[in-house]
């Protein structure tokens, strides 16, 4: 009697970028899953880049960019050294200036840091344990775990369209972090330290320690991701902190 032939089950489906989007919010694990199996980062991308060209282009239009500006030379002690009758004319190109970087920051951040972390985390992973990850997927994993900048970047939207723009502060104006209770005479290492501790960034690393733990389990263990991720971003607090301190 012949052996009956079992078919061999097919392999699952892709999610669909939109639900993936959806999925790294609600149910991570199983999204990154179906992300590892099938690597794509063009939708999360396009996302968090409109999201970001959005919220940066309320910011450029409704901040009063010369009161800013003069709140800048003011606190560190630059107003009193401009002659009188330059003062204006220095205050409305520094207001020019930082509504134009506004725009060109909006457009060009989200690709910028997905691409140098995903560098990073490459690099980390692969030389020290051995990971054998590919950029593709590397990419694509820190692409969906960063969705929750977009959020608040809708956030930061609508806050600024309520909001009077006399009292907008570009560098910070949705409340999810400490710098945002700290003052604006604090000293500029401290302020930079309390805009690393936010809770969007929190939950994106929580994702991307996620995303990176099921790639590999048996050479990338929960631990190992995690302590990855926050060693990384330590790294980058360290650094702009210390900048922040040694230009302040």
């Amino acid at each position: 009697m012949a052996t009956p032939v079992i078919p061999s089950p097919e392999p699952a489906k892709p999610d669909s970028s939109m639900a993936r989007i959806f999925g790294v919010l609600f149910s991570p694990k199983r999204t990154f899953e179906s992300i590892v199996r099938y690597p794509t980062w063009l939708a999360p991308l396009i996302v968090l880049t409109l999201l970001s060209f959005v919220v940066s282009s309320v910011l450029a239009k409704r901040a009063d960019w010369r009161e800013v500006v003069r709140e800048q030379l003011e606190q560190s002690g630059k107003l009193d050294k401009i002659p009188p009758d330059k003062r204006e004319d220095t205050i409305d190109g520094g207001a020019i200036i930082g509504k134009n970087i506004t725009y060109v920051a909006g457009l060009l951040a989200p690709s910028f840091l997905v691409l140098i972390t995903s560098a990073i985390y490459l690099a980390a992973f692969n030389l020290i344990f051995g990971a054998q990850l590919d950029f593709k997927t590397t990419f694509s994993i820190v692409s969906y775990a960063s969705i929750p900048s977009g959020l608040r970047a809708i956030l930061g939207t609508v806050i600024l369209l309520l909001k009077d723009p006399t009292t907008i502060n570009p560098n910070n104006f949705v409340a999810s972090n400490v710098a945002a209770f700290l003052s604006s005479d604090s000293p500029k290492w401290l302020i930079t330290l309390g805009s690393f501790l936010d809770l969007f960034a929190f939950w994106s690393l929580v994702l991307t320690a996620i995303g990176f733990s099921v790639v590999n389990p048996k050479k990338i263990k929960p631990g190992t991701a995690i302590g990855v991720v926050v060693g990384v971003y330590l790294a980058f607090l360290f650094l702009f902190v210390g900048l922040a301190a040694a230009f302040a």
